[in-house]
C-alpha cells in the first residue's frame, strides 16, 4: 500500500512538472506579439498606425515599406499614404538580438476625394498628393548639408582613457551660469503612443539648444535621463545645461542639441501609483526605450534641425538614468554611437536592492556590442568611491564589459558619492568626447 502511494505521488509531482511547463509555454505562445490591422486602405495625405497587439516592451520594432513613394511609414509605425497604388509594410521584432518577422501590412492608397471646388484639370489627370495640412513645418525642411560619412568620424579608440581619475579633469566653473556662453531652453509636448493601449497620452521634456542656434545648420543630439523619481526639469534644475554650453564655449565640445525626457514611461508620469521602490515602478523606465525611439526622436528630429543616424546620436544619464543609458544603449546599437552611464542604478543584470529582486534587461554574456559596432561605440561608465546608493553595480557593469572584451572608459572618483560631484564631471567629459568629426 504504501508503495502504491509513493508511486502516485511520484505520478502527480511528475504531472504538475510537466502541465505547469506545458502551461507556460502556452501563456508565453498566446503573449506573443502579432500585428492586428493587416489589412489598411487610406486615401492619399492620410496617417494610420500599425497596431501590434501583445507588444513586447523590451523589443525594437522595425517596419519597412515595399515603395516609400507610395507610402512611408516612420519608426513608430505611422503609415502616411503619398501616391495611390498597393504596398506591402514588413514589420519585424527585434528582441535580444533575435529578429522575429511578424508578417506585412497591405496597404491599398486610394486618391484623395475632392470636396472643394475643382480647379481646372484633365479628369484622366493622376492625383498629386496633397500635404497634411495638421502637420507642423519641419526645421529641417531646407537644410544646409553637413552630415559626412560615418567613416569620415573621429575614431572612437582615440577617445579612450585609462582608469586613473586624474585623467578626466574639467575646468574651472565648468557648470557655472556664464551668460555670454548660454543658449536657450524650449519647453516642448509631445504625443506618446505607448503608455496607454490605444490612447495617446501627452508627455513633456526640455530642449537645449546651443548658443546662435539656426535652422540653416543641422547639429547632432544629445539625450540625457535623470535619476529615479525625476523628471525632465531634473537635470536641468542641476545645471547640466551649463556643463554643456560650457564645454561648447570653451572648445572642448563640438555644437549639439541636448534633449532632457521625464524617462519613466507610464500612465502616472513615474508618480503616484507604484511604490517608490517596486519592479511595477521600474517598468516605466524599462518602457522608455518605446517612448524615446517610436515617439519623442520622431517628434526632435522632425522639429528642430538635426543631424541623424547613430555617429550624430548619444546617450547619458545619472542614477536611474544611468541604467536607462545602458538599457537603450546596449538595446539600440544602431540608434547610438555614444553611451555615457553616471552612477549607474541596478537592473541591467538580475539584482535584489532596496528590498526589490528582480532579473536584469540583459545577462551578463549578452551585455556586449555587435562586432560591427566593437570599436566603433563610446562606452563610459563613471562612479563614486563612496557611492552607497548604487554600490558595487556600476563595477559590475565595468567589469562585464572587460570581460566581453568590449572598449571602454571606466573611472572612479575617490571618495566621490551619489551627486552631481561625481556625474557632472564625468558628463563634461563625455561631451568631449562626441560627434568629432575627422579634420
Amino acid at each position: 500500500m504504501r508503495n502504491m502511494i509513493k508511486k502516485l505521488t511520484c505520478i502527480m509531482l511528475v504531472a504538475g512538472l510537466v502541465f505547469t511547463g506545458v502551461s507556460s509555454d502556452v501563456i508565453h505562445a498566446a503573449k506573443k506579439a502579432a500585428i492586428k490591422n493587416k489589412k489598411v486602405t487610406m486615401s492619399v495625405g492620410e496617417k494610420k498606425k500599425i497596431v501590434i497587439k501583445n507588444k513586447n516592451k523590451k523589443a525594437v520594432y522595425k517596419y519597412v515599406s515595399s515603395s516609400k513613394a507610395k507610402a512611408s511609414v516612420s519608426k513608430n509605425g505611422v503609415i502616411k499614404a503619398k501616391k495611390a497604388g498597393k504596398v506591402n509594410i514588413t514589420v519585424k521584432e527585434i528582441y535580444k538580438k533575435k529578429t522575429t518577422k511578424l508578417g506585412k501590412v497591405k496597404v491599398t492608397v486610394n486618391p484623395k476625394e475632392e470636396t472643394a471646388p475643382q480647379q481646372t484639370v484633365s479628369p484622366s489627370a493622376t492625383p498629386v498628393p496633397q500635404p497634411d495640412v495638421t502637420e507642423q513645418p519641419k526645421a529641417t525642411q531646407n537644410p544646409v548639408e553637413t552630415a559626412v560619412p560615418e567613416d569620415e568620424m573621429e575614431p572612437i579608440a582615440q577617445y579612450l582613457g585609462d582608469e586613473n581619475y586624474e585623467s578626466y579633469p574639467v575646468p574651472d566653473g565648468f557648470d557655472a551660469k556664464i551668460a555670454e556662453n548660454e543658449g536657450t531652453m524650449v519647453d516642448i509636448t509631445y504625443d506618446s503612443t505607448v503608455i496607454k493601449d490605444g490612447a495617446v497620452v501627452q508627455r513633456k521634456a526640455k530642449v537645449a539648444l546651443p548658443k546662435g542656434y539656426t535652422e540653416d545648420k543641422k547639429y547632432p543630439v544629445v539625450y540625457l535621463c535623470h535619476g529615479i523619481g525625476g523628471n525632465e526639469g531634473s537635470l536641468p534644475a542641476d545645471n547640466v545645461q551649463n556643463v554643456i554650453w560650457n564645454s561648447i564655449a570653451n572648445g572642448d565640445a563640438e555644437e549639439m542639441i541636448a534633449v532632457f525626457p521625464s524617462c519613466c514611461a507610464n500612465e502616472a508620469n513615474g508618480q503616484g501609483t507604484n511604490p517608490f521602490f517596486s519592479v511595477e515602478h521600474y517598468k516605466g523606465y524599462n518602457n522608455f526605450l518605446n517612448d524615446l525611439q517610436e515617439c519623442l526622436m520622431p517628434y526632435i528630429n522632425e522639429n528642430y534641425s538635426t543631424l541623424t543616424g547613430r555617429e550624430y546620436t548619444a546617450i547619458g544619464g545619472f542614477s536611474m538614468g544611468g541604467r536607462v543609458t545602458l538599457h537603450l544603449g546596449f538595446a539600440l546599437q544602431d540608434t547610438f554611437r555614444y553611451v555615457g552611464a553616471f552612477c549607474p542604478a541596478p537592473g541591467i543584470f538580475d539584482f535584489t536592492d532596496n528590498g526589490v529582486t528582480d532579473t536584469g534587461l540583459f545577462t551578463k554574456e549578452t551585455f556586449t556590442l555587435q562586432d560591427k559596432y566593437m570599436d566603433d561605440t563610446l562606452v563610459m561608465i563613471v562612479k563614486g568611491g563612496n557611492d552607497s546608493v548604487v554600490k558595487q553595480f556600476p563595477m559590475e557593469y565595468h567589469e562585464a564589459l572587460k570581460e566581453n572584451g568590449v572598449p571602454h572608459i571606466f573611472y572612479e572618483v575617490p571618495g566621490g558619492g551619489h551627486d552631481g560631484g561625481v556625474y557632472k564631471p564625468g558628463m563634461y567629459n563625455f561631451f568631449m568626447r562626441i560627434f568629432h568629426k575627422k579634420a
